[in-house]
C-alpha cells in the first residue's frame, strides 16, 4: 500500500507536492484505517482530491501512474515529457514510500529529459528504525548494498531506471520481490475512459466476481446475476437476461467500477481513480468508498485515491479530514496540494470535524475557488 508520495516538476507541479496517507492527529473514524500490528502506524485506506477544473487534480495521481510506467516500461516512458512549462533544464522528481505487512521501502527517481540522474531504493522492516540502502545511483555511478553486490550492472543504461534493471534480473531475492509485487498493485484508471475488460477480468476471478455481485446487490441495482459468455457481458435485471450495453450508462460505469473495486479488495490493490464519480449517483459513488473504509470488507490493505467532483461525499459523515485533499494553483499556473486536516482558514482556525465541508468548500472557505464574472 501507499504511504507517501512526493513529485516535483510535472506538469502543473512545480514545487515538491507531498501527498500523504499516514493518518493525521485526529479523532475521527480511527477504526477504518489500515494499521499495522508491528509498528500500530495507520494508513489510510481512502482520499480524494478536490479542486477547481485545471487545479492539478489529475496531475497528481497521473505523476504517481506514471512513476509505475516508467519501472514497468521505461523504454516508451522514459520517451515522454510531462515537466512544468518552461521548466525542461531541471530533473522531475519522484519519492515514493510504500509498505506491505512486513516491510517498508522509500524509492527516489529523479529523470531529466529521457535519462535518470539520481536514483535510490531503501527497505526497512516494519519493527526496525533504520533504513538500509539497497542500491544508490547518481550520475558518478552505482552503489549496490549488500543483497545485490554481485549483480552485474554493466549492461545498465541512463534511460533505464536501476529499479526496472534490478526487477528484470534479480528473481530470487525477498526485498525485491516484495517491492515488485506492491509496484503491480498500483493501477492507474482515467474513469471517462473505462471499458469492459476490467469486468472480464473480475468475473475470471471467483472470488471478485462473489463481491462484485454483492456489491451490485447492495446498491439496489436489481442486477442479480453477471456472467460473461463469448467475451461478450450479460446480466439479468429484473428477470431478463440482457447485455451489459442495454442496461444504461450509468449503470454501465457502476459495474465498471464495482469491477475494479473487487478486484482491487481482493487482492490489496491501490487504485488511482482520475474523475472517480463518473456517471455515478452519489450514493452509488458512497458506497464504493465505503467498500474500501470498511474494515469488514476492506481485509487485504486495499486504497482508493480519486479525484472528484461529487460534493455529497466531501461529508463528515463520510470521510476523515485528512482524507479529503485540495488542489489550488496560484498565479503562475503552479499546483498546491494540502489536506483538510492542516488547512488554515482565514481566521487561524482548523476545520472542524462538524463543520459541513462541500459548503465551505462552495463558498471559497478552504483556499480553491471559480468566481465567475457575469456574462455582458
Amino acid at each position: 500500500m501507499i504511504v507517501q508520495f512526493t513529485t516535483a516538476n510535472y506538469k502543473s507541479i512545480r514545487n515538491a507536492a507531498e501527498l500523504s496517507l499516514l493518518e493525521a492527529n485526529i479523532t475521527e473514524f480511527p477504526e477504518t484505517l489500515i494499521r499495522s500490528q508491528l509498528d500500530g502506524v495507520g494508513i489510510l485506506p481512502a482520499l480524494l482530491l478536490y479542486g477547481a477544473n485545471g487545479s492539478g487534480k489529475s496531475a497528481v495521481l497521473e505523476a504517481l501512474g506514471y512513476l509505475t510506467r516508467l519501472i514497468r516500461e521505461p523504454q516508451v516512458a522514459m520517451r515522454e515529457q510531462h515537466c512544468f512549462y518552461g521548466n525542461e533544464d531541471e530533473p522531475t522528481g519522484f519519492d515514493l514510500f510504500i509498505r506491505n505487512n512486513e516491510h517498508e521501502y522509500e524509492y527516489v527517481l529523479r529523470i531529466l529529459k529521457g535519462d535518470v540522474t539520481e536514483e535510490t531504493l531503501f527497505f526497512r522492516n516494519l519493527t526496525d528504525i533504520t533504513y538500509d540502502v539497497i542500491f544508490d545511483r547518481d550520475r558518478d555511478g552505482v552503489f549496490l548494498g549488500e543483497d545485490l553486490e554481485q549483480l552485474d550492472v554493466s549492461p545498465l543504461t541512463d534511460d533505464m531506471p536501476m529499479l526496472s534493471f534490478v526487477m528484470e534480473h534479480i528473481t530470487d531475492n525477498e526485498c525485491i520481490e516484495g517491492v515488485k509485487a506492491l509496484l503491480q498493485k498500483i493501477r492507474f484508471v482515467d474513469c471517462s475512459a473505462l471499458d469492459d475488460s476490467f469486468v472480464r477480468e473480475t468475473l475470471l476471478d471467483s472470488q471478485a466476481a462473489g463481491l462484485l455481485k454483492k456489491a451490485l446487490a447492495c446498491v439496489q441495482s436489481r442486477i442479480t446475476e453477471i456472467s460473461v459468455d463469448a467475451d461478450q457481458i450479460f446480466v439479468v435485471r429484473d428477470g431478463m437476461k440482457l447485455p451489459l450495453e442495454q442496461v444504461g450508462k450509468g449503470m454501465i460505469q457502476m459495474v465498471r467500477l464495482y469491477a475494479l473495486a473487487a478486484m482491487a479488495l481482493v487482492h490489496g490493490e491501490t487504485l488511482l481513480l482520475d474523475d472517480a464519480n463518473q456517471k455515478l449517483h452519489s450514493k452509488a459513488f458512497r458506497f464504493l468508498l465505503e467498500m474500501f473504509t470498511g474494515p469488514q470488507v476492506n481485509v487485504n490493505g486495499a486504497q482508493l485515491l480519486g479525484t472528484s467532483y461529487d460534493m455529497p461525499t466531501m461529508a463528515n459523515s463520510v470521510l476523515r479530514r485528512d482524507e479529503i485533499w485540495m488542489t489550488d494553483c496560484n498565479e503562475s499556473g503552479e499546483t498546491r496540494l494540502y489536506p483538510l486536516a492542516l488547512f488554515l482558514k482565514e481566521n487561524g482556525e482548523k476545520v472542524r470535524k462538524d463543520e459541513t465541508y462541500f459548503k465551505q468548500f462552495l463558498e471559497g472557505r478552504y483556499g480553491t475557488d471559480i468566481v465567475p464574472e457575469r456574462m455582458q
